[in-house]
């Protein structure tokens, strides 16, 4: 047994340049995919490689990035929500509804209420009730389409309150050009949810019952109500998504939401979050966020259409699940 032992062959030593690459962040990495694909599409088509080039795709990927800051948090904990396209058309579509009878901060304020609860739905089913999260989620996606068909038809509403187009349509000086303010409001609502999962209890518990529930039940951890609040904060976040797309879009309609189904997953897995959980950040799917952007340049300039694009995004989420997989079974 000791000669087996000692015969066995040692697990090669890391040289100091492997070291310090795997010291390097996964939203490093896809940052630099980003720029990668930035100047990619310069060599394809010059005229992308300007300013305005590179702001049109980051203020796309500043409104799919808080579309999917929410799926972020779902993701960490073990889990998916994918309710969040009729979630962002319901938020939308109540506060245009509300706000010609509330005012806009008390429509604003009844919106993101009733997302909250549509997300302690999802998770009081998941966490007391022990469905998964993907028969919950699309059940409660299916649901909140009912609604919607039975409350606002298949209408279309534009009457947008003023100060929700200031701060996200709003031109703000930039480098000799001009940004929509949806950029810094993403960049500030990423810095405070880093804060909050870095930073606080509640954030590395959500990472820790991600990791392992048996462990966090283990440490004293109400897993249960973190759940909860988990998918409850996801579905406001996915409401306020829903808001933020009305100011800048400047209209709602059923079918707003449709289009982060997919891309709000990948933008969460191609910015380094484990499907498994316990692994992710809001920075990383900002950077996701950008990277599909750039793709959805490259699609419009190759003229290939919406459902390429899709066909893009499934193939993105299996590549890079199966990876995890493989990594994950090791």
């Amino acid at each position: 047994m000791t000669d087996t032992l000692a015969d066995a062959p040692a697990a090669p030593a890391r040289g100091p340049a492997q070291s310090a690459l795997a010291r390097v962040p996964t939203s490093a990495w896809v940052f630099a995919a980003f720029i990668a694909l930035f100047l990619l599409s310069g060599l394809i088509r010059p005229s992308l490689l300007t300013l305005d080039g590179l702001i049109t795709t980051v203020t796309f990927a500043s409104i799919l990035a808080i579309a999917s800051f929410g799926q972020t948090l779902a993701v960490i904990q073990g889990g998916i929500d994918l309710s969040v396209p009729n979630t962002i058309a319901f938020a939308a579509l109540s506060f245009l509804t509300w706000n010609a009878s509330l005012g806009p901060v008390l429509a604003l304020v009844a919106s993101l209420a009733a997302s909250a609860v549509i997300g302690c739905i999802n998770g009081f089913v998941i966490a007391k009730i022990g469905l998964t999260p993907i028969v919950t989620t699309i059940a409660m996606n299916g649901l909140l389409f009912g609604v919607l068909l039975l409350n606002f038809s298949l209408s279309e509403l534009t009457n947008v309150p003023e100060f929700l187009q200031t701060i996200t349509v709003e031109k703000i000086p930039f480098l000799g050009s001009s940004i929509a303010a949806v950029v810094p409001l993403a960049l500030i609502l990423m810095l405070v949810l880093h804060a909050l999962l870095r930073w606080t209890g509640w954030g590395r518990a959500l990472f820790l019952v991600g990791s392992s529930e048996a462990t966090a039940n283990l440490a004293g951890q109400p897993v249960a109500r973190i759940r909860i609040t988990g998918y409850m904060l996801s579905s406001v976040l996915a409401g306020f998504a829903g808001i933020a797309i009305v100011g800048y879009y400047n209209q709602a309609e059923t079918m707003m939401g449709a289009p982060y189904l997919l891309s709000s997953v990948a933008a969460v897995v191609v910015g380094g979050a484990s499907i498994f959980g316990g692994r992710g950040s809001v920075l990383g799917t900002l950077a996701g966020a950008l990277v599909l952007g750039q793709v959805s340049t490259l699609v419009v300039v190759f003229n290939l259409g919406v459902a390429v694009q899709d066909m893009v995004y499934g193939a993105i989420i299996l590549v890079v699940v199966a990876l995890y997989g493989r990594s994950h079974s090791r």
